[in-house]
């Protein structure tokens, strides 16, 4: 049974279509990303898969369970918790506060003060920095800490809108470092929106391509890097077949 299925979904804002009968699957533990030019549907797929949109066509199953139509707080109880484009921090809360938000619906309340050493762990600038404002912190430092309060939901699946967006390369390089070791060490399942192909194909794991709200293909990061298939992706080529 896949971690994650999304079967036939679409997506309208009024009139405005979205995503169009998109399906894919996603296995446990593994790693895909989702790549397309703007306004090709990546952040509203993400969206419909936590809730946050309702869909107009198609269902999204997590584990068998159904998840169409729940409200996000039900979707993120099941394991499935959401990184979202722009970070959404709390600035005139200190580090740790924002951390300790990611807690609210967890029951297992004894592992909250471990969970919380092993983020300083991962990221230590953000423990050296607890009890600052998180509205002071740099760009890479906010995501660093966005993707740590998603943690401290412990999910099983954890969504993240673009990572690398704003963010100097080395940054990047470090954020996608401790996600992957952390995906090791927890048996994530990761779905990322990620435009680069090459930091797709550094990091590893399956791409899918969207373009004007529906996939227009699919397969390994690395092959895609390698043919430059994103190109055709974004300008309408034609496909490079192999000789």
């Amino acid at each position: 049974m896949a971690k994650l299925g999304v079967f036939d979904v679409s997506v309208r804002y009024g009139k405005v279509p979205a995503l169009n009968d998109v399906s894919l699957h996603l296995n446990e533990g593994e790693r895909m990303f989702i790549s397309g030019p703007n306004g090709a549907g990546k952040s509203s797929l993400l969206r419909a898969i936590s809730g946050a949109v309702a869909t107009s066509h198609g269902r999204i199953e997590m584990d068998g369970t159904i998840l169409t139509g729940r409200p996000p707080e039900a979707i993120a109880r099941q394991g499935l918790s959401m990184v979202p484009e722009g970070r959404e921090i709390f600035g005139s809360m200190t580090v740790e506060e924002n951390l300790r938000v990611g807690t609210g619906i967890r029951r297992d309340r004894s592992a909250i003060e471990s969970d919380i050493a092993e983020i300083y762990d991962a990221f230590p600038i953000l423990g050296q920095r607890r009890n600052a404002s998180a509205g002071a912190l740099s760009g890479g430092q906010q995501q660093m800490l966005a993707i740590g309060r998603a943690l401290m939901t412990n999910p099983k699946l954890m969504m993240v809108d673009e990572p690398s967006l704003g963010l100097a390369p080395n940054i990047v390089d470090q954020v996608y470092d401790t996600l992957v070791a952390l995906q090791q060490e927890r048996g994530l399942t990761l779905l990322i929106v990620e435009q680069s192909s090459a930091r797709a194909a550094r990091v590893g794991g399956r791409m899918v391509l969207l373009r004007g709200g529906a996939i227009v293909d699919q397969g390994d990061a690395r092959e895609f890097a390698e043919k430059d298939l994103l190109k055709d992706a974004y300008f309408g080529g034609a496909k490079t077949e192999d000789a």
